[in-house]
Formats: C-alpha cells, sequence, structure tokens
C-alpha cells in the first residue's frame, strides 16, 4: 500500500486536478485507489468525480477519530469510477488544524490512522492537500510510505515560493527523522507547461538548482528529483473537470506536439509506480487495438 500525498504550500497549482486525474487513471488500470481530499478549506478533490455513494462521514471524522473504521460505509464514499474511492473533506469551519495543533500526536495522526487494517486493502492512497504551509500539510506529508508529488508551474516566482515554502517546511520535519521516520522524497510535477522559451528557462533554472543540491542546505537528507513527465496547460483537464470524467478517458490521441492526456497520465503512473508498468501497458494496449478497430 502505497500512501502519496499531493502537495505545494501555493495554491492554484493544480493539485487537486492532477491528484484526482492520477487517482482516476490508476482505478481504471485495475489498481484499488482511495482519494483523501485533506484540502479542508477548498475541498476541490471532493467534488470532481460524481459519487455513487456518499458517506455520512469524511476527513473530520478520520483525524478526529470518530469514525468507526470496522464500518467502512460510514466513513468511505465511493466514486462512479470503479475501484476509486474517496474520502470527502468536511470541515468547513477549519476546525481540524487548531485540533491536530493540540493534539500529542497531531502531526502523526494521519500516518497512525492510515495503519488501520481498513486502508491495507488499497493499493494507493493519494492525499490531496490545501496550498498553505500549515500543520495539515505536515501531517499529510509525515504520511508518505515512500513518495509525495510536489506540483509547482514554470513560473519563477511559484518556482521560489516552492522553495521557500515546501522544502523550508520538509527541513523543518527533519527532527522526525529521530523517530525512526523517513521523509518522503519529493519528486516535482511540473503543471501548466507552456510552449514558451520562457517556460523553458524557468524550467531548465529549477533543474539546476535541482540537480545541483541547492534547494536546500540539508540536500543529503531531503531528496528532491524532477519526473520527466510534464502536464501542460491544456484545456482537456478544464474539460474533465466540466464532465466530472478523468482526462485520459477524453483525450486518447492528439495531433499537437504534446502528449494526449492519456500518454501524460500513462507516462506519470509508469514513473511514480515501476512496478505496476504492466498494468498500464494493458490498458495502454487495449486503447491502442480499440484506436484501430
Amino acid at each position: 500500500m502505497h500512501v502519496i500525498p499531493v502537495i505545494s504550500t501555493k495554491g492554484g497549482e493544480g493539485k487537486s486536478t492532477q491528484a484526482a486525474n492520477l487517482a482516476g487513471f490508476l482505478a481504471d488500470a485495475g489498481l484499488k485507489v482511495l482519494l483523501i481530499d485533506g484540502d479542508y478549506a477548498q475541498p476541490t478533490a471532493s467534488s470532481i468525480f460524481s459519487l455513487s455513494y456518499e458517506a455520512p462521514k469524511g476527513l473530520y471524522e478520520l483525524l478526529m477519530q470518530t469514525a468507526d473504521l470496522n464500518q467502512p460505509s460510514s466513513l468511505i464514499s465511493r466514486s462512479v469510477i470503479s475501484g476509486l474511492d474517496i474520502i470527502i473533506s468536511n470541515d468547513p469551519h477549519a476546525q481540524l488544524p487548531t485540533a491536530m495543533l493540540h493534539a500529542p500526536d497531531g502531526r502523526l495522526r494521519l500516518r497512525n490512522v492510515l495503519q488501520h487494517p481498513l486502508f491495507q486493502s488499497y493499493d494507493v492512497i493519494i492525499v490531496d492537500s490545501q496550498g498553505a504551509r500549515s500543520i495539515m500539510l505536515e501531517l499529510i506529508v509525515l504520511a508518505a510510505t515512500r513518495t509525495a508529488v510536489g506540483v509547482v508551474k514554470p513560473v519563477l516566482p511559484d518556482v521560489r515560493e516552492f522553495i521557500r515554502g515546501t522544502i523550508n517546511m520538509m527541513e523543518n520535519l527533519l527532527p522526525f527523522s529521530a523517530l525512526g521516520l523517513k521523509l518522503p522524497e519529493i519528486r516535482i510535477l511540473i503543471n501548466c507547461m507552456k510552449y514558451t522559451r520562457l517556460a523553458r528557462d524557468t524550467y531548465q533554472q529549477l533543474e539546476e538548482i535541482i540537480n545541483d543540491g541547492r534547494y536546500s542546505a540539508h540536500s543529503e537528507q531531503i531528496k528532491v528529483s524532477l519526473l520527466s513527465t510534464f502536464i501542460y496547460d491544456l484545456e482537456i483537464y478544464v474539460e474533465g473537470h466540466a464532465a466530472g470524467q478523468p482526462a485520459h478517458r477524453l483525450e486518447k490521441k492528439t495531433g499537437r506536439v504534446s502528449d494526449s492526456a492519456f500518454a501524460t497520465m500513462y507516462n506519470l503512473a509508469s514513473e511514480l509506480f515501476p512496478e505496476w508498468k504492466p498494468q498500464f501497458d494493458r490498458i495502454a494496449l487495449k486503447e491502442m487495438e480499440a484506436k484501430h478497430g
């Protein structure tokens, strides 16, 4: 079971959209996926896909430990996508940050809760997060089992905010290493890439910073790398929102330079979960066979 947070300390980077699209692709590939909407302020991930069943409880009860985990139907909502379950965000009065801040195990609460057998049945748990630095983002990062996806737009202020905000937060979490916790590697996903020289130049600057380890004085302990997959600034992801469908279902091929949404999600999933690439290859083969009749 992989717990993979999708993070950034800056809002508007596209975390919810790409968390949901990745979850949808993995489910279509035959994996059992849980999407947790950890953004209590703007719960976008809860509403991208329609629900075939909405549980009466959600993120609030999960973290406050008032949900009976032996009764999954009280907490786990089912999306219309086969294999994709959702824990909705339901903290409109923003009570969770204060509660977690004062709880002795606040920053470890999500990590501890996800050890319950209920969650061990999932292949992947994707956790969306709020675009702001807070204890809520910290507890989501600390729940990661291996990797966290850092979403960044190829715009210089956004790159600077990622280094100043997200990397600095990781530095402040280093003391948890003394408890035996290994901080996740941050895999940077470039979102809303454009066909411009400025975007390419910004990406190259970020690439040099990452490769040279200049993002942190603790680069030996805080691992950061760039994903090869880019998400281009395309209307298809907006259309996916409107249709309540993963973008890979809506765009199988394209005549433009950049990959289709299907190819993009296939590449992203293959990078993040190479152990399941045979399953991703099978769904790609089905699409190819369907295209050629």
